[in-house]
């Protein structure tokens, strides 16, 4: 029996108007994220891949409802967040935490980095200056730093330093779903393993769950136990991350993982290059909105047809394209 899930996504779009023309009157719609749905389980990671531009980030601000969709939903334990009350929402805060890509940027230069650690918890709860104290002590020696630390501003400390700050305020709370917006691609590449580490250390000791937006497919194949791929917008295959790299059914998914380096150099590897350029997500093209790249094209169907999602042997595995696997 498969764990429970701690979030579903279901039809998720987010579609951005712009305007355009005389005084902009009229209107171009930029579809960043089309129709996704997925589920991820209690104690797991699911990694979203795919190229710049493909909705990636804009799906992981919608899960922590910094945007709201166009349409679908996002529920966390079966409730939906768009419906929740206020006391809701404040242990959605407190349960869904995010780490994003510059750990600068996302930490405050004119606090100290105790009270950076602390926020959630001021904000969310009514606890001790004591206890106050000791949670934050608890964060900080779990990501590798020590509490007197706590006193220091973020200018004070390394880039690796100053994720694993970010890391800490994420974690204090025991949030149960963290989104990890390209957690690592910021860092030296030396403090890259370190970090990636230390996710899955604490994925172990506090039970969290991960959604990973990746460009590094390193980072993926080493953290995730699922990959979602998306392209345009759209998801075009999700499954177990062994599978999907040892065995990937959809043709871009098996030219984005191409580029990834193998395991062994002894093994042989080719790059399977694609033609062209993304098309725009304001006019993308009709049928399977990969059609135009793609080197396995069938006929008219892919390029008038957009193909629905299908299962690969397992509900765990399922593919959007006209290919019979």
């Amino acid at each position: 029996m498969s764990p429970p899930s701690i979030l579903n996504v279901s039809g998720l779009t987010k579609h951005f108007p712009i305007p355009h023309g005389l005084l902009g009157r009229q209107e171009h719609i930029v579809r960043a994220v089309d129709d996704v749905s997925f589920s991820l389980a209690h104690g797991q990671t699911l990694a979203l891949v795919g190229e710049s531009g493909c909705g990636k980030t804009t799906l992981a601000r919608m899960l922590l409802r910094l945007l709201e969709p166009t349409s679908g939903s996002v529920e966390i334990e079966g409730k939906d967040i768009a419906t929740m009350s206020k006391a809701e929402m404040r242990r959605f805060r407190t349960n869904v935490q995010a780490v994003f890509q510059d750990p600068w940027a996302s930490l405050s230069p004119r606090m100290r980095v105790f009270d950076i650690v602390a926020e959630t918890l001021v904000i969310n709860d009514n606890l001790t200056k004591g206890e106050l104290t000791r949670r934050v002590d608890e964060a900080l020696i779990a990501v590798g730093l020590r509490p007197e630390q706590a006193k220091y501003y973020p200018h004070e400390f390394s880039g690796g330093q100053r994720q694993r700050i970010a890391i800490a305020s994420a974690i204090i709370a025991k949030p149960k779903l963290i989104i990890l917006d390209e957690p690592v691609s910021a860092l030296d590449v030396s403090i890259r393993s370190q970090i990636m580490n230390l996710f899955k250390d604490l994925q172990q000791d506090v039970g969290c769950s991960y959604v990973v937006v990746a460009h590094d497919l390193g980072t993926t194949r080493f953290m995730a136990d699922r990959i979602a791929v998306m392209y345009l917008g759209k998801l075009v295959e999700i499954g177990p991350t062994d599978q999907m790299f040892d065995a990937p059914q959809h043709p871009y998914t098996q030219a984005l993982l191409s580029a990834a380096l193998p395991l062994r150099v002894d093994t042989p590897h080719e790059a399977i290059i694609l033609r062209g350029d993304v098309p725009s997500p304001v006019n993308p093209p009709t049928g399977c909105p990969f059609h135009p790249r793609c080197q396995s094209v069938i006929g008219d169907i892919c390029k008038t047809v957009p193909p629905r999602l299908k299962e690969l042997g397992s509900p765990d595995h399922v593919m959007s394209c006209h290919i019979d696997p």
